[in-house]
């Protein structure tokens, strides 16, 4: 792809050229399989993303990168790129994986966990559950082309209120990533809260929450802060990482769906992100 970029600078744009130039790679040029060489900052947000713009693709489709350049001393670079080809000869399954320092992993279920070392990815302990999608939407599939939507994510803080997320609604967003406490808790005693929240259901803005947790997984009926929480709207995240999250709300948005036919897919099982 052309200009290359550093990943620090990756954008969901860039994401929408990268899932035209895989498929391109496989049913016009003939290739078996692709093999997409990254660096490491955002690998995994792009990873989840291809993950969730490639839905029922044919072929496999493998993330790699490394932690230090190809040209300098004690480079992991060949290392990777030298087991990700043997592991794609082997014999992929179909569909989007991340391969560093001779692990796969499943791209919606891993994160980027340290800035130093020769493995910096780790398969997240999120909480598996729910229900996985009957049939997926003929607008979610690999060949139907997406647009590009305005998502944001924020992580709660002590403090937070409605000023920095009336900031964001008022940005032009049609999807948020709400980074909870614990099992999905928030700030559920601030009325202007609450009513930002409400808000932004009614505006058509899907509202997703996720934990801050390494571990675990939100489930908002647990505590009475996580019920006020859905009751103004917000959807259950439940064990997704924010890679997934991100990347299903770019992928569920920029298609061609109902507002409540996004709200009903993003608690289901897409692609492993939820079970």
């Amino acid at each position: 792809m052309s200009p290359l970029i550093d990943s620090a600078n990756m954008t969901p744009s860039y994401w929408l050229r990268l899932r035209e130039a895989v498929i391109e790679a496989v049913e016009v040029d003939g290739c078996d399989a692709v093999l997409v060489l990254h660096g490491t900052d955002t690998l995994a947000y792009s990873a989840a993303a291809m993950s969730f713009q490639l839905l029922g693709f044919s072929a496999p489709v493998l993330f790699t990168g490394s932690m230090l350049p190809a040209g300098v001393q004690d480079s992991d670079a060949w290392e990777n790129v030298n087991g990700a080809l043997l592991a794609l000869g082997s014999g992929l399954v179909s569909g989007v994986q991340l391969y560093f320092h001779g692990q796969l992993m499943t791209p919606v279920r891993c994160a980027k966990i340290r800035s130093f070392g020769r493995q910096p990815f780790a398969p997240l302990q999120r909480s598996r559950g729910g229900h996985a999608v009957v049939s997926l939407p003929d607008a979610l599939n690999y060949r139907q082309a997406k647009t590009l939507a305005e998502v944001a994510v924020l992580p709660l803080f002590p403090g937070v209120g409605a000023a920095q997320l009336d900031g964001l609604i008022n940005s032009g967003i049609r999807g948020l990533v709400l980074e909870c406490f614990g099992s999905g808790t928030g700030p559920s005693d601030d009325p202007q809260f609450l009513a930002s929240l409400e808000n932004a259901r009614a505006l058509g803005i899907c509202v997703v929450a996720i934990t801050q947790c390494h571990e675990g997984g939100v489930e908002l009926d647990v505590y009475e802060a996580g019920s006020r929480l859905r009751g103004a709207g917000v959807l259950s995240g439940g064990g997704m990482t924010r890679e997934a999250a991100l990347g299903k709300l770019h992928a569920l948005l920029g298609a061609s769906l109902t507002t409540e036919e996004v709200r009903r897919l993003v608690e289901l099982d897409l692609c492993g992100e939820l079970r």
